[in-house]
Formats: C-alpha cells, sequence, structure tokens
C-alpha cells in the first residue's frame, strides 16, 4: 500500500510538472498573440508555439486581419532542416484552432495534414461556428487534444472578440482622467490632470483599439488629434458625436489624414458636409430622443469596428453607462487639485488591473453586470 502510494505521488508529481510545461508554452503563446493587438480585429490575436522536447522549434502569430493564422505562421517558421521534426512536436495555440473557411483555410486541416500529434490550446472560440468543433475535429483523426489550460488569462486576452460574437457590437472601453477629489473636468476649459508619461500609456490604448471616440464639447474645449502621436502603430478610426451638427470644419478631428471618421449627427451640418469632402468621412443621423449609445455601436458593428475607445467628454460617458454599454473602464486617478467642477463617473465593477505611472495610478474595471 505505501508503494503504491508512492507511485501515485510520483505520478501526481510528474502530472504537475507536466500542467507547469504546459502553462509555460501557452505563456508564451500569449505574449506572441499581443504583437497582434490593434492588427487583426475583427479578428481574435492568436499566438502559436510549436516544441520540441522541451525546446521551440518555432514561433507565429495573427499578424493582421485576413492574413495567415498564427497556426498557419508557427508551421511555415519552421527552418527547412527542422521540418522532419514537426510530426514530433507539440503544438500549443492560445485559441482553440478554427475549422472553417473564411478568409483563410481551415486551421485544423493544416494541423492535420502536417502530422502533428498533439495540440495544446487555452481558449475555447466563443464563434458558435467553431465553439469545440475544432477540438473534436483534431481528436476525431487521433491527435492528442487538451484545451482550457490557463482559460481565463486566454479568455482575457479575446475579450473583445467575444464581445463582438456573443453580443454582436464592439467592445466599449470608457478611459478618462480625474483629479484626487473625483473631478474630470471644468466646463469650457482644457485641463491637463495627468502627467506626461501617463500620455504614452493612452496613446497605446488608442493603437490597441479599433476606435476612439468624443462628443462635440470635447472637441471644442480641447481640439484634439485623437491620433497615436506617442506610440508605435495606427492610430484608431475617429467617431465623433455632435447631435446638435454644432461643430465646424477647422476643428482638428476633421483633418484629411488618411483616417476614417465616422460623424454622428441627429441634424443636418452643413458647414461640415460643405467644407469636409473627402472620402474618409462617413455621416450618420441618429433618431431623435433614442438611445445613441445603442444606435452608435449597432453602426459600427455592421462597419466591422471591433472595439470602441470612449475618452470623453463626461456627457459621452454618462451616455454609455446610463444604456449599461461598456464593458470595461480605464480611470487615470492623479494628484491634481482640481475640486469642482465636473465630477468623474462613479463605477463599480471587478478589477482588472492597478498600474502606478510615477505620481498617476491607472485602474481598469471590468462591468460585471455586463458579463455574459
Amino acid at each position: 500500500m505505501l508503494l503504491k502510494v508512492g507511485r501515485l505521488s510520483i505520478f501526481a508529481r510528474h502530472m504537475a510538472d507536466l500542467l507547469e510545461i504546459d502553462e509555460l508554452w501557452i505563456t508564451r503563446c500569449f505574449d506572441l498573440a499581443r504583437n497582434g493587438i490593434g492588427y487583426v480585429s475583427p479578428n481574435p490575436p492568436v499566438g502559436a508555439v510549436l516544441v520540441h522536447q522541451n525546446t521551440i522549434l518555432a514561433e507565429g502569430y495573427h499578424h493582421f486581419f485576413g492574413g495567415p493564422h498564427a497556426e498557419v505562421d508557427v508551421i511555415s517558421n519552421v527552418p527547412a532542416e527542422k521540418k522532419h521534426l514537426i510530426q514530433e512536436s507539440t503544438l500549443y495555440v492560445s485559441l482553440e484552432p478554427c475549422c472553417t473557411t473564411g478568409k483563410t483555410p481551415p486551421c485544423t486541416n493544416l494541423i492535420i495534414n502536417s502530422g502533428i500529434k498533439k495540440v495544446r490550446v487555452s481558449a475555447i472560440d466563443p464563434n458558435p461556428n467553431v465553439a469545440g468543433k475544432g477540438i473534436f475535429l483534431l481528436q476525431s483523426h487521433g491527435i492528442d487534444v487538451e484545451f482550457g489550460i490557463l482559460k481565463e488569462d486566454g479568455e482575457q486576452l479575446i475579450r473583445a472578440f467575444r464581445t463582438n460574437i456573443l453580443k454582436a457590437r464592439p467592445h466599449v472601453i470608457l478611459k478618462w482622467a480625474q483629479s484626487r477629489y473625483g473631478y474630470s473636468g471644468v466646463p469650457g476649459y482644457q485641463v491637463w490632470f495627468s502627467q506626461p508619461y501617463t500620455q504614452t500609456w493612452s496613446h497605446r490604448l488608442r493603437v490597441e483599439n479599433d476606435s476612439i471616440m468624443v462628443g462635440a464639447r470635447t472637441v471644442e474645449t480641447d481640439n484634439p488629434s485623437l491620433t497615436a502621436r506617442d506610440y508605435p502603430g495606427r492610430s484608431p478610426v475617429r467617431i465623433i458625436y455632435d447631435p446638435n451638427g454644432r461643430l465646424d470644419h477647422h476643428f482638428n478631428v476633421f483633418k484629411n489624414d488618411g483616417i476614417r471618421i465616422f460623424y454622428f449627427t441627429s441634424t443636418e451640418n452643413p458647414i461640415v458636409k460643405a467644407n469636409v469632402d473627402f472620402p474618409n468621412l462617413n455621416t450618420f443621423f441618429l433618431a431623435e430622443n433614442a438611445n445613441h449609445a445603442a444606435e452608435i455601436v449597432e453602426v459600427l458593428y455592421r462597419h466591422n469596428i471591433g472595439s470602441l475607445l470612449v475618452e470623453g467628454g463626461s456627457y459621452m460617458h454618462q451616455l454609455f453607462i446610463r444604456e449599461n454599454l461598456w464593458d470595461e473602464a480605464w480611470i487615470v486617478q492623479t494628484e491634481n487639485e482640481t475640486a469642482s467642477g465636473i465630477k468623474a463617473p462613479n463605477l463599480k465593477g471587478k478589477l482588472i488591473e492597478s498600474i502606478t505611472l510615477g505620481e498617476d495610478t491607472i485602474v481598469g474595471i471590468a462591468n460585471a453586470e455586463n458579463k455574459k
């Protein structure tokens, strides 16, 4: 009996070691997948690693929308002199391999034809056309598949894609800076709350999202450019909310710099229509006395906008909060002394992360009530 317990103990330690190794390589898949954030939407970011005898044979990730998936990338990255090792290797991937034909062929076919015998997966694809079918197909061809490794981390990585699939709308992120007393602005005045080093983080957030939105009051007060100047990557699509049609074409948001502009209004704006004449401007008319936030996200979803960053101002934030159309919020808490003016929203939710940058603290909150 003691011998049996000893053998079980050795087996348990062996299994724990294997699990730890699997988590190590899946974590590397997450790191690779993040390279595609901001470029692959509305597809999910995915990373893959091919491991032979606990050594990386090749790495890959989904680089851009419509491009090769991570599984294709990793197999194509195997050096010619090591191609014969593919069949003896284990494929790690952050998301279930697809089994449908879209812009690219099914990854399951490639895996099967490559002769790979072991596959390890983090998250299941929420797309009902896949949703476990990819794993079942691999298993039906005799491939040893394990999934759910670091599942919560894997789902967090593709949270925008999950929102797109499960809620048929963009993933909505609210972002603002506030003073130490909880105020986010002063009516009619431009106020800088955060420190300059926080701006780099803010511009990274812009790069990672498909679109960025502000209201007419913010445009008039701050005249923002809404570009990602302080972080490498492409600038997001600009979304302008001007229900009363009061803006004119001189503001930076209407600059003809090749970036698409979605202009939402409830009334004809002859100044913008007459003076902003370029193909990147798209005007959409909102119904009066309607839920404008719901209308806006519906339009953006139809145009393949996978994520929306709502930067300001307070009226815009409250519009989405009132309709419970937000998924996460990032609040830059500063040491600014402003003690009156526009009160910042008071949100409750699940803590995502807390980041300290100099004197600023950035807090991420997930909308627990809106989780599906």
